[in-house]
């Protein structure tokens, strides 16, 4: 449903991706150095890039999922970690990291 990713310089890598690929962003509202980045019209997914000070990984695809909590636990039963905290985004919802066996970090969204 979204993919983040990061960078040493956010905003200059933002304008990589305006003038190569036409994404259009915007600072978050909830997260110092965070670019909320809208990467085209129509079906798709959009994008955010974020400081590396948030998360090192450099891509980091997210998941919308009903139940954050089930899905964390289930997360857990399958051999990853859900040890990361849950944040609410007003008006977005329920947010958090987990990680995969290999240690890939993942996103869980549960809509608002």
């Amino acid at each position: 449903m979204h993919v983040e990713l990061t960078s040493a310089a956010p905003q200059a890598t933002a304008d990589f991706y305006s003038r190569a690929f036409g994404w259009r962003t915007e600072a978050s509202p909830f997260l110092p150095g965070y670019l909320l980045a809208q990467t085209g019209d129509g079906p798709g997914i959009d994008a955010a890039i974020m400081s590396r000070e948030h998360q090192e990984q450099a891509a980091i695809i997210w998941i919308q999922v009903e139940d954050i909590d089930a899905a964390r636990a289930a997360v857990t039963e399958a051999g990853g970690d859900a040890s990361g905290e849950v944040h609410d985004l007003p008006g977005e919802g329920r947010v958090g990291y987990v990680t995969d066996p290999d240690g890939v970090v993942l996103g869980l969204k549960q809509p608002a």
